[in-house]
């Protein structure tokens, strides 16, 4: 008797105005706020200091975006790849907007 392959559950559907709006705000932050405050930096003060907060932000929404990951898509899935936006809807619907 072979065993049962684990259940793959699907990335789940965001529903309601308040979560879909949560959801495109953490992932703006995830996604967009490196670029933002570069380029602010690099043209307010230097452009090596844009580049230097660009990386660095880069490398903390990256850290930030392994935690959510981690906190909200199953164990058996966790080795699988994802886009940023799908971890986000993972983190909304399991931790933010539960139903």
């Amino acid at each position: 008797m072979q065993p049962i392959p684990p259940r793959i559950e699907v990335v789940p559907k965001i529903k309601g105005f308040w979560c879909k709006v949560a959801q495109y705000v953490l992932y703006g932050l995830l996604a967009l706020s490196p670029w933002g405050v570069g380029l602010w930096i690099g043209y307010a003060y230097n452009i090596w200091a844009g580049i230097a907060f660009f990386l660095f932000l880069t490398l903390v929404s990256g850290v930030f975006s392994s935690k959510m990951r981690i906190a909200s898509i199953p164990f058996e899935q966790r080795e699988m790849n994802y886009s940023t936006m799908a971890i986000v809807k993972w983190y909304v619907a399991k931790n933010i907007c539960l139903d």
